[in-house]
């Protein structure tokens, strides 16, 4: 990819200028959900907007193993940073087809609730210098997006487990 990102740890969504968070109650144990996240392949079947997700490393998954993804016309080159089974996946973004951030980390937790799961979705964004005020504007947007894309978890998740 012709953009890099400053590759950033996990702990940035504690610090980063721009978090985005979205939360979705699913309705099975945590061991069910996580397979949505765990197998790249169908993450475009239930996360709104997203295309393409496939990894490009071979099994075994876990950190430091990579992933290509489309969404919204944005390519871009991932690595995971946590890949806790039933508990946290997270990544962060290494390069992209666009020049439109310096730097971006994801945290999804499974935290269980009775005999559902609290999925918490953070997304770290710091958006290049040019952008200016523009990236903090966008923060409703990106909100909105992954609130949206977490919609089809639940129904995806209840279908195949």
């Amino acid at each position: 990819m012709p953009f890099s990102l400053r590759q950033e740890p996990i702990d940035f969504v504690d610090r980063a200028p721009v978090l985005v968070r979205a939360e979705v109650l699913v309705h099975a144990a945590p061991e069910r959900v996580w397979n949505a996240f765990a197998d790249a392949g169908v993450w475009p079947q239930w996360f709104v907007g997203l295309k393409t997700a496939r990894y490009t490393t071979p099994p075994p998954y876990g950190v430091g193993t990579e992933r290509y993804v489309e969404v919204q016309g944005f390519k871009v080159d991932e690595t995971l940073l946590a890949f806790d089974v039933a508990r946290r996946y997270a990544f962060r973004v290494d390069s992209g087809n666009l020049p439109l951030l310096a730097a971006l980390v994801e945290v999804i937790t499974l935290e269980p609730e009775g005999a559902a799961t609290r999925v918490v979705y953070r997304q770290a964004f710091e958006f290049p210098w040019w952008l200016g005020p523009l990236g903090r504007l966008l923060r409703s947007r990106l909100e909105r997006g992954l609130r949206d894309g977490l919609a089809g978890l639940e129904p995806w998740v209840l279908a195949h487990t």
